[in-house]
């Protein structure tokens, strides 16, 4: 829990959290219009993790459940390339090219944002070979 002088902080992430999340999915669907897309889309929502652990510094987030999610959307990321390329759909359907490619775009957004969340909350909460350790 963070201290009474921090209030400052926690009012600034709670005013900016819905608009970092805007950002984030507005960066992500019009990534194959704009520069951007889903990496960068993923990296501006895994800050929102970043900003949460700041603000509540507490493990209530169960980073396995959230690695578990990211292996099914990376599943996802992989399966429907190759389910549309060997299916010929992308040659027979060039119309939908810009909702496949949105699509990607949010497959990649969430599977980063989950990669850096996982790797903030692991980070943050490791417990290990670093307790024991004495200077």
């Amino acid at each position: 829990m963070m201290s009474p002088e921090s209030s400052i902080i926690r009012v600034v992430v709670g005013l900016l959290y819905p608009f970092i999340l805007l950002l984030g999915f507005y960066v992500i669907i019009n990534g194959h219009y704009t520069p951007g897309g889903g990496f960068q889309g993923g990296s501006i929502l895994a800050s929102l993790f970043i900003a949460r652990y700041v603000v509540f510094p507490v493990e209530d987030i169960d980073s396995e459940i959230l690695h578990l999610a990211q292996r099914f959307v990376l599943a996802l990321l992989l399966l429907g390339p190759v389910v549309l390329l060997f299916t010929g759909a992308v040659h027979a359907y060039p119309d939908y090219r810009a909702a496949y490619l949105t699509l990607m775009d949010i497959l990649i957004g969430v599977q980063v944002g989950f990669g850096l969340g996982v790797a903030v909350l692991r980070f943050a909460f490791f417990k290990g070979v670093g307790e024991s350790w004495r200077f």
